[in-house]
């Protein structure tokens, strides 16, 4: 009589399991890292304070791509460079955006909270960034609330109208918010300027399918990414950004997932933060 030990289905069920994970991770690790365009959370913000000439120009140093930078209504209606909807927490002084004007808010300090080093760093126009930076890097453009402040969407227009008439390669410039209609008011003005739809949630097939005529990328939080949501959106024509990349092992998912462009504090792609998969080399644009 043969005995068959109780414990052998098990055994061989843990070996199998364990066999199947290895392989299944030597096939995720071999899959190619895809190329991607390394775009500065409101600059360099790793380096110098958010939203500043210093955090711009430290982004272009570094050699990122593309410079992210949120843009907000003043009391007297021009685009000025910050992201909150008041100036307490990278300034230091108090109110909100929307009842300060130009002259009193390149009157704060908008760099010691991050380093005294950076003490002399105002709040920038948008129009100071574009003439410094729109012929050296990239510039995406996150419109704030434009739903809450009447005549936003129009003056950007203005804007960058102004500025490709004046030799600046529209190429060079995307705009991305929620707001979908303010998206397509200002397609309708700018059409030449590629523009994005924030996303804090997937959508389905028909959902994008019906912004596709007024944003050509998507930009989404990376934790909500998956591979069927970007196959579904590249088959419709969207590029994919993600945001915001704090760690450098999120690059290499991002990248097996295919994204076009990575929001991220610090630059990564140095020579030695270079990732490699077994036989995958990283691919650069």
């Amino acid at each position: 009589m043969i005995i068959t030990s109780p414990i052998k289905r098990p055994v061989l069920t843990c070996i199998f399991l364990g066999l199947w994970l290895v392989i299944s991770n030597i096939f995720y690790y071999l899959q190619p890292l895809h190329p991607f365009k390394s775009i500065a959370h409101r600059g360099a913000s790793y380096y110098a304070p958010e939203n500043t000439i210093a955090s711009f120009q430290k982004a272009v140093d570094l050699g990122f791509d593309y410079i992210e930078l949120d843009v907000r209504l003043s009391k007297d209606e021009q685009l000025v460079v910050i992201h909150d909807e008041d100036v307490l927490r990278t300034t230091n002084g108090t109110g909100f955006i929307s009842d300060l004007t130009v002259m009193e808010l390149k009157m704060l300090d908008a760099g010691s909270w991050f380093s005294k080093d950076f003490s002399d760093e105002r709040i920038p126009l948008l129009e100071e960034v574009l003439y410094l930076f729109g012929k050296k890097i990239g510039i995406l453009i996150d419109v704030k609330s434009p739903e809450k402040q009447p005549g936003m969407i129009d003056i950007l227009s203005n804007i960058l109208i102004s500025h490709i008439e004046n030799g600046m390669d529209p190429e060079f410039v995307k705009v991305q918010s929620f707001n979908i209609n303010e998206l397509k008011r200002l397609k309708e003005h700018v059409p030449d300027i590629a523009t994005g739809l924030l996303l804090n949630k997937p959508l389905d097939l028909l959902q994008l399918a019906s912004y596709r005529p007024y944003a050509s990328f998507l930009s989404i939080h990376h934790q909500l990414l998956t591979k069927a949501f970007i196959n579904k959106a590249q088959l419709l024509g969207f590029d994919i950004f993600s945001w915001t990349i704090k760690k450098q092992y999120q690059f290499p998912i991002m990248q097996r997932l295919g994204v076009h462009g990575i929001i991220s504090d610090e630059e990564f792609r140095k020579p030695s933060y270079k990732f490699t998969s077994f036989i995958s080399p990283v691919i650069k644009e």
